[in-house]
């Protein structure tokens, strides 16, 4: 027997609710058209106009990276986040939504870049031009690094707001990656831990700092389905994680083999450490979130340091490291910063931060071990006083652009001024009831 009578008090909170939601999402929606509308409009004048194909031959070993990473970011990402048991749609669907957005952004923004600061290499200075698959991989690192930045705001910013910290991203990440990390630092950075991982984390927590505390944290719970479907996100994630460190090195057998080789055992070892310290703070039992997030922090640590000869054993022990710090973030580091005004739904200085970090530092390590690495720019000791530059500069950079975003989003664009993490604010479905975006009982 319902509850809910004609003249029951709980109809009347159940449409004041539902009327609070839907003019949230009409006035949004009046934003969202115009920004997203006027972004697209900018990248099809450019590919219209400033594009054409290219007359490489097609490479099957660069669609199936492009594929695999793919599948990382939309599957992986994308079902990491879900974790959440009120926005499930808004864990997938709006990591598509950044995804796009930041692909095709980065193929613009990183252009212009080398144009601007000197780095264009003959194929840029082409116009139209010549589209090609690793300008799409390129974009799908700018995506990864935009994802990783969503998960410390997920719940809490609006799409409007996403779609501003996508396109702010951008012009950041590429001044970071093309200017200071891979120019003036001449950084060894592979497969993105300085780049993407660092940067990533560092703006999005200093994006989710200037976002201020949110209104309630009682739908920011999981439940056994949403934990499920994370840990399915996460098992993606380490499936693929080598495909996403080697990509670059595609066609260079040595350079790709210790990328792969290396990915998989620091994995291998983060994901062990993960469990021995997760039952260990957990006196016995395991914490889903460390089992989904802390067991790809090898992967993270790793990717400065992929294809130099690191040895086996150094790539095992930094993925036990990496797993290590990452477990006691989230037991302690956590609630530190939430105690600052830090709040990062997702974690993601726990997965990204704090490895990125292991992983910065133990490149400047591993670059003294292998002076005779023909790709290193410099000799053993400026080339790791090179990377200890990068890793302070992309801090640097990333939470200042990260926190002024932040500053930028909350006046843009309306706040979330009800209890956020929950689908119903944005999404449609009659599987919605009117309080609170819970889904109703079948």
């Amino acid at each position: 027997m319902s509850l809910e009578t004609e003249n029951s008090p709980l109809v009347g909170v159940k449409n004041t609710l539902s009327n609070h939601h839907d003019g949230l999402a009409k006035l949004n929606s009046g934003l969202l058209t115009t920004l997203l509308g006027s972004v697209q409009a900018g990248i099809l004048v450019f590919f219209v106009f400033g594009t054409t194909y290219s007359n490489d031959d097609y490479s099957p070993s660069e669609y199936m990276i492009f594929r695999d990473i793919m599948v990382m970011l939309l599957l992986g990402f994308g079902y990491l986040m879900t974790f959440l048991k009120l926005y499930g749609l808004g864990a997938v669907g709006f990591t598509m939504m950044i995804s796009i957005l930041a692909i095709q952004l980065n193929i613009v923004v990183e252009l212009i870049m080398r144009f601007v600061f000197g780095k264009a290499g003959d194929a840029d200075t082409i116009l139209p031009l010549p589209l090609k698959l690793p300008m799409f991989i390129d974009g799908e690192f700018a995506a990864a690094t935009a994802l990783i930045s969503y998960g410390a705001l997920i719940g809490r910013a609006s799409p409007v707001q996403l779609v501003l910290m996508t396109a702010s991203q951008s012009i950041f990440y590429a001044l970071n990656k093309v200017v200071v990390v891979l120019g003036f630092c001449a950084a060894e950075d592979v497969g993105g831990s300085i780049t993407i991982h660092m940067f990533g984390a560092f703006f999005g927590l200093a994006c989710s700092y200037a976002l201020g505390p949110p209104k309630s944290t009682t739908n920011a719970d999981p439940n056994r389905i949403s934990d499920i479907l994370a840990m399915i996100g996460s098992t993606l994630l380490w499936v693929y994680w080598p495909s996403f460190v080697g990509a670059t090195e595609s066609g260079v057998p040595l350079n790709e083999n210790f990328c792969v080789v290396h990915t998989i055992l620091a994995l291998i070892g983060s994901t062990g450490a993960t469990f021995y310290m997760s039952q260990q703070l957990g006196h016995g039992k395991m914490d889903p979130v460390h089992i989904a997030n802390s067991t790809l922090a090898g992967g993270v640590a790793v990717g400065s340091s992929a294809r130099l000869s690191m040895t086996p054993a150094g790539a095992l022990i930094l993925g036990v490291m990496a797993g290590m710090i990452s477990v006691y973030g989230y037991a302690y580091s956590t609630p530190y910063l939430e105690s600052k005004g830090i709040y990062d739904t997702c974690g993601v200085g726990n997965l990204h931060g704090l490895p990125s970090l292991l992983g910065g530092i133990g490149s400047i390590v591993f670059v003294l071990l292998d002076s005779d690495a023909e790709f290193l720019s410099f000799g053993p000791l400026q080339q790791s006083l090179r990377q200890l530059l990068a890793v302070v500069m992309t801090v640097a950079l990333a939470s200042s652009s990260g926190f002024l975003t932040g500053k930028a989003m909350t006046k843009a664009a309306p706040a979330m001024d009800e209890e956020g993490y929950e689908d119903a604010a944005w999404w449609e479905g009659k599987y919605f009831n009117c309080t609170g975006g819970s889904e109703t009982e079948p």
